[in-house]
């Protein structure tokens, strides 16, 4: 899913624009800005494992820069916000910081699991004024800043420039359109003699894009400020599509077969999470580049995160907050880009370029990355994951021809307004 590559990305606030503010510290300071307390420990959960590489593992450098001892605690993928869940339920203090993903910071912050770091904030050298608009935008009144955003992940056209230039297609650009889209898609699909695909134009939207197609159709996918999903016509609308595509042979339909096709060289475009630019690196076997995912309606994509948090029932908050100002900072944020891929969310760090994946020598068009960054929302993720696996299960037996798309967007709501309750 989204979160293996990426490591998530944003922060949650409830303070309107000037959101976060922070808080001074103690002991000798680093270079970087970071005030240094040695002999104290700080446990760290995550999902990922640290990068092998000590200098690009931002925990290691985070002990050196501020002499706290680092301790980082991996809970499988799979677990890792059941885990979480339980932790805070149960009062463990057996971590300081939790990295919480954008569906569990809501409620977290209202079961008291977690700190509001405001005070902290309100004389550091976290550069709050400085997120991308997204960040300010999910503020939904928690009443304090509950969670720092550890980078910002996006959603991306991949596309394989070695198949465009056989069927004498212009590259996508970042003002591709839905229209440009699907044209290029039918005219790149190659059949075999008996009729069957053996080249599709794109593939099927995965867990993560099918929002970015229903938000571009027009639907809001999600209500920050009353936790609730919103589809409707945009739904009907894309999952029409993306049927019709199936039912011609421009992209498979949904099966069991988890093979990636774009990689593969067996589709010519893909919508994918921003992360596999360092996944594929230099592994492919043809010459490839990226761009914003097409406007229909909206430029619309999903951003992805997870929130920096203190654990309510640490009893090392202080030396907490001060491992988190060092991941925040620039030189954080920079090891975190280039051992992720993954852009801060912090504009000015992001400027700079560091989650440029070096060994992604095709690319060309980086600047899909930021043009996609700044029409970034975060939707789909703050809802349940059970609430979106749902849905994708309905849009896919429409897909099927097992039902019509007005019912699987029908049954989809229905299944999100009895399981989140309004």
């Amino acid at each position: 899913m989204r979160r293996k590559k990426l490591w998530g990305l944003l922060f949650l606030t409830a303070a309107a624009v000037g959101m976060l503010a922070g808080c001074s510290t103690k002991g000798g300071e680093t270079a970087g800005g970071t005030k240094k307390d040695g002999g104290q420990k700080v446990t760290i959960a995550v999902w990922n494992e640290p990068n092998q590489d000590e200098a690009l593992n931002m925990y290691a450098q985070a002990e050196k820069a501020t002499g706290i001892k680092v301790e980082v605690t991996v809970i499988p993928e799979s677990d890792y916000s059941s885990k979480l869940n339980q932790m805070v339920s149960t009062g463990d203090n057996s971590a300081d910081i939790y990295v919480i993903w954008e569906n569990d910071i809501a409620n977290f912050a209202k079961a008291k699991g977690i700190i509001p770091m405001d005070d902290y904030l309100k004389n550091s050298t976290v550069k709050t004024g400085d997120f991308i608009d997204a960040v300010s935008a999910l503020s939904a009144g928690l009443g304090g800043t509950y969670g720092l955003p550890w980078c910002a992940a996006t959603e991306l056209l991949f596309y394989n420039k070695d198949m465009f230039d056989a069927a004498g297609i212009s590259y996508p650009d970042n003002n591709w359109s839905y229209e440009d889209y699907k044209s290029a898609a039918e005219k790149l699909t190659q059949k075999a003699a008996d009729g069957t695909t053996k080249q599709y134009g794109c593939t099927l939207p995965n867990t993560q894009t099918w929002w970015a197609g229903i938000g571009g159709a027009g639907d809001q996918v999600y209500d920050p400020s009353k936790g609730q999903m919103v589809i409707g016509d945009g739904a009907i609308s894309f999952v029409s599509d993306v049927a019709a595509m199936a039912k011609s042979g421009v992209m498979p339909e949904p099966s069991s077969d988890t093979a990636d096709l774009f990689a593969s060289g067996k589709a010519a475009m893909s919508w994918q999470g921003s992360w596999n630019i360092g996944t594929y690196g230099s592994s492919l076997p043809f010459q490839w580049d990226i761009a914003t995912i097409p406007t229909d309606k909206v430029k619309y994509n999903t951003l992805h995160t997870g929130f920096y948090s203190i654990n309510a029932k640490s009893k090392n908050q202080d030396a907490a907050f001060k491992l988190i100002e060092y991941l925040m900072g620039e030189e954080g944020q920079t090891i975190n880009s280039k051992s992720s891929g993954n852009p801060s969310a912090i504009k000015s760090i992001a400027e700079k370029g560091a989650w440029k994946v070096e060994s992604a020598t095709t690319i060309k068009n980086w600047d899909a990355m930021t043009d996609s960054l700044k029409a970034g929302v975060f939707g789909y993720t703050c809802l349940p994951s059970g609430v979106t696996n749902n849905a994708i299960s309905e849009f896919n037996a429409a897909v099927l021809g097992q039902k019509t798309p007005e019912e699987a967007v029908k049954k989809a709501d229905a299944y999100a307004r009895e399981t989140i309750g309004y």
